[in-house]
């Protein structure tokens, strides 16, 4: 017979411990609070410490959301991603509406100049062989968060050419 296996229970930390713990995290990468309180709920944090934890990094600027939603907007940027997707990541992510405006607003983006570029880079110099062929091309833009106004207007540079 096998002795019984005790419970694999999380070790209950103190609050000075998960500051610590909350420290470590801040000082490596940006995070919304969001995913801040999924990681403190997971370690075992009470709802009330979760809290008071996210207030002391917000008061001492460990945590910032504006900041943190300025660094994923421009890492989504220059991937190549447009504002449908970029504001959908953003919801995903705990991040308002009006932090979104803010930032669009703020980042004074060419959204033509982004699809352009993001199209250039998946298709480069071949040409669109049939109406198929552009649909498809169509679908990556569309599928890469730019709105139909945009794409139109790359597809019309690209008769230009």
């Amino acid at each position: 017979m096998t002795a019984p296996q005790p419970s694999q229970q999380p070790k209950l930390l103190t609050e000075q411990e998960l500051r610590q713990w909350l420290l470590g995290l801040l000082s490596r990468r940006e995070y919304s609070a969001l995913e801040l309180k999924q990681k403190l709920k997971q370690k075992g944090a009470s709802t009330e410490q979760i809290s008071q934890l996210l207030d002391w990094a917000q008061q001492r600027d460990y945590q910032n959301e504006l900041r943190y939603a300025r660094m994923q907007v421009n890492a989504k940027l220059h991937k190549g991603y447009g504002w449908f997707y970029i504001s959908q990541f953003c919801a995903q992510q705990g991040i308002n509406k009006e932090l979104q405006q803010q930032l669009l607003d703020e980042l004074d983006i060419d959204w033509f100049e982004v699809a352009s570029t993001a199209y250039r880079k998946k298709y480069a110099d071949k040409p669109i062989t049939d109406y198929q062929d552009k649909l498809k091309r169509m679908r990556y833009l569309q599928s890469r968060g730019f709105g139909s106004d945009t794409i139109q207007l790359v597809f019309a540079e690209l008769k230009e050419e």
